[in-house]
């Protein structure tokens, strides 16, 4: 950190982590962490600041992980403390028999005060405390007034865009512009000059004086116009100690009042670099919250590569995929996050679905006992723990896991979906309901809820139901194409097939190479006698996925256009991934192969093995 807007930048980020702290906002103060972290990676002192926020978060492990083998002091204190949470104390007795900061002395890790903007503070709290109560209203009305006293509130920004408000662009909350208007952001800049000309501002080597002592005094005696002090220095030509009274002292005191100068006009440009950031962020977190999701990636694809490639980050991107229904993306972000952050907790119940959709269930299994190793009690590790039992069709063993989670967090929103989804499994349907609107008593912006009572429905035949229940998931997530797919689906029941055609169409502009919206708009095609068109739609998605029913369908569909020639090899192609207990099947549609065909016919048959084709 040579350069001096850099250090100043470090102090800044410093002040706002320390003032996170005092407050209590643990997870504010983890955010500038890990922006502290990706602008000096190799600070020591910066992964202390990213360690000691894990640890008030109460994630031990990571706390260890980021400090093992440090040579910094406090660091080395923090790292002991971490091993004692973790109940290995022969690491951390270890640790403290090499410490050497011991002292008969009371030692403090910062030597300037930190004043807490206390009205910002007490407005974001409010926030939190009546967004738990459900005064979503009230909690907003805080969450903005804390951010237009003090931007550095990610957690306030954060919690607004979880609730869905409507509010400012992110370029105008983090405006520089608005920093003279608040009194707490002036009394920031007034101790961040302060410490960087106590610390960093290299002035000249012939003053001894404390510079801040000046300033002290100037601003408790404005009348004084002429400071009256002595000073020595040493010649550089006569390497000799000499002592001079000051000839010139208005010219002193030009000088000083220039490096003052100097040193704030740095401090509002860092706060401007630092406010370029939170514009990114807050632009890409924005419309990730909104399900804008393409335009999210592509704010986020717009950070510095240091930026971007940290843990949250890599997470958001992650989602943003996953929510789209690309699931292989969603996966290889979440690995580079895990790779970057082998202890990362967060967001990880949203990898093991990921990986849950992508039926990998070994590394699924692999993911939820690395977590279990982390931390076995926390809600992200017992629900990919039971993504892993319903992966295997336990769904017994991942309900105990789901309650589990909910009885660690009970504000943990997606374990009350994911248990309301085995109870369904179970044929549980009244539990299934009743867990998920709970889920939506929690958020009433978790769509995945909501979707998940319209397949309940969907199932009882209760179609207007369905809908009702599938549209208000829509409305909320408009960039997951499956949703679209599902209103289709339920159009296609009611035998509304112009409505349930448009609807597959606009999911198909979203994800054109998504194979179950392909294989439902070539099911109602062929319902509609329009074969050619069902059948260019199964001979794109057979270069996609390598199905049974996509031969199975084909064959049918060349059984009934008269070309028996390409009907028997579809037939063939289709017992190539026909499970042994539905061979019979294929065996009666080639023997049935120069019968004429009807509609009907064609789905009398249809496999039950391609089940997710056929059903949400």
């Amino acid at each position: 950190m040579e350069d001096i807007s850099d250090k100043i930048l470090f102090i800044l980020l410093k002040e706002i982590i320390n003032i996170s702290f005092q407050a209590q906002l643990y997870t504010n103060a983890h955010f500038f962490s890990e922006r502290l972290c990706a602008y000096f990676p190799y600070s020591q002192e910066a992964k202390y600041y990213l360690a000691k926020s894990y640890f008030y978060r109460e994630q031990y492990y990571a706390t260890k992980e980021i400090l093992v083998n440090t040579n910094h002091e406090p660091s080395k204190y923090l790292l002991a403390q971490a091993y004692m949470k973790l109940n290995d104390f022969h690491s951390a007795s270890h640790i403290l028999e090499t410490f050497d900061y011991v002292t008969d002395q009371i030692q403090t890790l910062s030597t300037e005060s930190v004043v807490i903007p206390n009205k910002a503070v007490v407005l974001c709290l409010k926030g939190i405390s009546y967004k738990k109560d459900n005064q979503i209203n009230k909690a907003i009305e805080c969450f903005n007034e804390s951010l237009q006293y003090f931007p550095f509130l990610w957690t306030s920004f954060e919690s607004l865009c979880k609730l869905g408000a409507e509010i400012e662009a992110p370029s105008e909350i983090f405006n520089l512009e608005k920093v003279e208007e608040s009194h707490i952001m002036k009394h920031l800049i007034e101790i961040i000059v302060k410490q960087a000309i106590k610390d960093v501002i290299p002035i000249s080597m012939k003053q001894a004086l404390s510079v801040s002592t000046v300033l002290e005094e100037k601003a408790h005696n404005k009348s004084t116009s002429k400071i009256k002090k002595k000073f020595t220095y040493k010649s550089k030509k006569h390497g000799r100690e000499s002592t001079t009274e000051s000839s010139n002292k208005m010219n002193e005191n030009v000088e000083i009042q220039d490096v003052a100068k100097h040193c704030k006009d740095t401090v509002i440009s860092c706060i401007g670099k630092l406010f370029d950031l939170l514009t990114v962020l807050g632009m890409g977190y924005m419309e990730l919250t909104q399900y804008k999701l393409k335009r999210s990636l592509k704010d986020f694809q717009n950070l510095s590569s240091e930026q971007f490639n940290t843990g949250k980050v890599l997470s958001w991107v992650a989602i943003a995929n996953f929510e789209m229904a690309n699931y292989k993306e969603g996966e290889l972000f979440f690995q580079k996050a895990r790779k970057l952050e082998p202890y990362l907790l967060d967001n990880m119940e949203m990898y093991s679905i990921t990986l849950w959709h992508l039926k990998k269930e070994v590394e699924l299994s692999y993911l939820a006992h690395l977590l279990t190793m982390i931390d076995r009690k926390a809600p992200q590790t017992l629900c990919s723990v039971g993504n892993c039992f319903s992966l295997k069709q336990d769904h017994d063993s991942a309900l105990k896991c789901f309650k589990r989670a909910i009885q660690v967090d009970p504000n943990f929103h997606y374990a009350y979906t994911l248990a309301g989804h085995e109870y369904l499994a179970n044929e549980d349907l009244e539990k299934a309901e009743n867990y998920f609107r709970q889920a939506i008593r929690l958020n009433v912006r978790h769509y995945n809820a909501w979707y998940g009572l319209g397949y309940l429905f969907y199932r009882q035949e209760k179609y207007q139901l369905a809908e009702f229940h599938y549209r208000k998931a829509q409305k909320i997530n408009q960039g997951n194409p499956l949703l679209t797919c599902y209103i289709g689906m339920v159009f296609q029941k009611m035998n509304k097939y112009q409505e349930a055609l448009g609807m597959y169409n606009l999911a198909q502009e979203i994800a054109k190479d998504n194979p179950l919206i392909r294989f439902r708009k070539a099911h109602l095609l062929t319902i509609m006698q329009r074969y050619k068109e069902a059948l260019d739609q199964l001979l794109y998605l057979k270069d996609i996925i390598q199905e049974c029913n996509v031969f199975f369908l084909m064959g049918k569909i060349y059984a009934k256009l008269g070309d028996t020639q390409n009907a028997l090899l579809a037939y063939t192609q289709a017992q190539d991934y026909l499970k042994p207990k539905s061979s019979n099947m294929v065996k009666e549609a080639i023997d049935q192969v120069y019968e004429p065909q009807t509609a009907d016919d064609i789905f009398a048959s249809v496999s039950n093995d391609f089940k997710i084709f056929l059903d949400p």
